[in-house]
């Protein structure tokens, strides 16, 4: 797809607030998560709200076909927790699921399109679990928004329409996989809808309001598991109903540290994000950003250093479930010094497709949450009769047997997904997390040393020009100035440009909290919008 997106008409995004905040990406999104907030919900509750909006709403990214982590603090208690509902690869799935051609790539990219391509989804079950140990509301209360706007209808988004309009996979292959889906998603003249034009997501909308009358089981053990295992075994799939029947999210304890003299929680395995994040920040403490300054050439050549180091440590990372992962070590100081050369270690990857977002409100507990169906739309399939696309996260697998994070019956992919909570005491002071497949880890890292490094308030930590290391090439938007870009390159990196304000660089929308209330902060790379309680 065209990377040409270029938001480059930062509107007014965030918001101030004495009470609770809800930022995501997508303003109907964040409504939801606030309202439930005013009519007495806590962060978790209006956590519950925001995703299943965005199931409706910013249906591309992420939604009741994916899966996630969600990162919780609660007030009063001495630890913050995860909820792992990362989706899991199907009982039937062997480690050689993936034909590879002679460059050892899946041929026919089945491990992105088609029946191959989903794991079982861990959305609703996260949400279930989430309500159930750490909210207050019913899923009845939570869902009302996000019915709502299915039924009534909203108006699409700039990046929302522009993703319909240029990803070349919708407009040839997923939209028109099945006349249901066309008949969802595309006008009767067989065009896409177009920023500002009112679309509705009634089947979406019925298949939560189900799930509300019936509960869980009418996902995960009723008419949606056999529907999607007829039409995916029929295309030669090897998900089951069982398999959707034997979904359970996992509570983890998240990855700990601190720095500028916060202590932080992020994710734990089978993400990375968290351990990396940990990794980047140690090694970039004691350089003293601040006197070289944000954006430089200088600056930048040391967070790419460390990147690359940061990168060569992701290949360890997997299921802890399926594999020794020692956490203890991994977040070691003598690990992360002997850490090897910067050389060329590249992120891997080029997913961009998901949804980060973040809740607090006025009791001290907060929400971060990452979100993905890993490619727009998924796998580009749709469970018949419930307007739920499956994701495509088998992708997210090593497809060659025999490696940390190949594919085994039941195993969660590594994931990049990096949501954070940063707490001074029990006093969550800045909770953050990105879209953006492996740049995931590059955008949070820049926030968060924008804030607590180089003194920005959230909003203009969100907006300042990024960079992303990739194997020794620099990519960076356009905002970032000739004379930088002429110092990388004697610096010896390749240094592309892309948009002055482009969705390639994540989609970050965090909350600060500090003693005159919370600042959401929204991103204007993914239709970000704060909203206030």
């Amino acid at each position: 797809m065209s990377s040409a997106y270029d938001h480059t008409a930062i509107r007014v995004r965030d918001a101030h607030g004495g009470g609770g905040m809800v930022s995501s990406g997508s303003r109907y999104a964040s409504e939801a998560g606030a309202q439930v907030l005013r009519d007495g919900g806590n962060a978790v509750d209006a956590a519950v709200a925001t995703s299943l909006a965005l199931s409706v709403t910013a249906t591309p990214f992420s939604g009741i076909g994916g899966g996630g982590f969600m990162l919780v603090h609660m007030a009063g208690r001495c630890e913050s927790l995860m909820i792992d509902y990362r989706e899991s690869a199907p009982a039937a799935a062997p480690p050689d699921l993936f034909r590879l051609d002679s460059g050892g790539r899946v041929a026919d990219e089945a491990n992105h399109l088609g029946a191959l391509a989903p794991a079982v989804p861990g959305t609703l079950a996260g949400m279930a679990m989430a309500l159930s140990k750490f909210g207050t509301m019913t899923l009845a209360q939570v869902a009302r928004s996000a019915i709502a706007y299915g039924r009534e209808g909203f108006e699409i988004t700039p990046f929302l329409g522009w993703v319909m309009a240029n990803d070349i996979d919708l407009a040839l292959t997923k939209f028109r996989r099945s006349d249901e889906v066309a008949a969802a998603w595309l006008k009767s003249d067989g065009t896409v809808y177009g920023t500002g034009e009112k679309f509705h997501n009634r089947q979406m909308a019925a298949t939560i309001e189900r799930v509300v009358v019936g509960g869980m089981g009418e996902f995960y053990e009723g008419a949606a598991a056999r529907d999607a295992e007829r039409c995916l075994s029929e295309a030669g799939g090897p998900m089951r109903a069982a398999d959707f029947a034997a979904y359970r999210p996992i509570l983890r304890t998240p990855v700990q540290g601190s720095f500028a003299g916060l202590r932080f929680v992020s994710a734990a395995p089978p993400s990375s994000g968290g351990i990396a994040l940990f990794q980047l920040l140690r090694l970039l403490e004691p350089m003293d950003l601040a006197s070289s300054g944000h954006n430089t050439a200088v600056t930048i050549d040391r967070m790419a250093g460390a990147l690359a180091k940061v990168y060569a440590a992701r290949d360890l990372l997997a299921d802890p479930d399926f594999e020794p992962i020692d956490i203890n070590r991994l977040t070691s100081g003598g690990f992360i010094d002997g850490l090897g050369g910067p050389g060329r270690r590249s992120a891997g990857g080029d997913g961009s497709q998901t949804s980060h977002f973040s809740t607090a409100d006025s009791h001290g507990n907060a929400v971060a949450c990452t979100e993905s169906l890993e490619a727009f739309f998924g796998c580009g399939v749709v469970i018949p009769g419930t307007g739920v696309f499956l994701n495509n996260t088998m992708g997210d697998f090593d497809p060659v047997p025999g490696r940390v994070n190949s594919i085994a019956p039941g195993k969660r992919p590594r994931s990049a997904m990096s949501p954070t909570i940063f707490l001074d005491g029990d006093r969550p002071v800045l909770v953050v997390g990105s879209a953006a497949g492996p740049r995931i880890i590059t955008a949070v890292a820049q926030v968060v040393l924008n804030v607590l490094v180089h003194g920005m308030d959230i909003q203009e930590a969100i907006e300042a020009p990024r960079f992303h290391y990739d194997g020794g090439n620099i990519h960076i938007e356009g905002r970032i100035g000739q004379d930088v870009r002429d110092d990388l390159r004697d610096l010896g990196y390749g240094v592309s440009v892309h948009g002055d304000v482009t969705f390639l660089f994540g989609g970050v929308h965090a909350i600060a909290i500090g003693p005159e209330g919370a600042h959401g902060g929204a991103d204007p790379r993914r239709d970000g919008v704060a909203v206030a309680e």
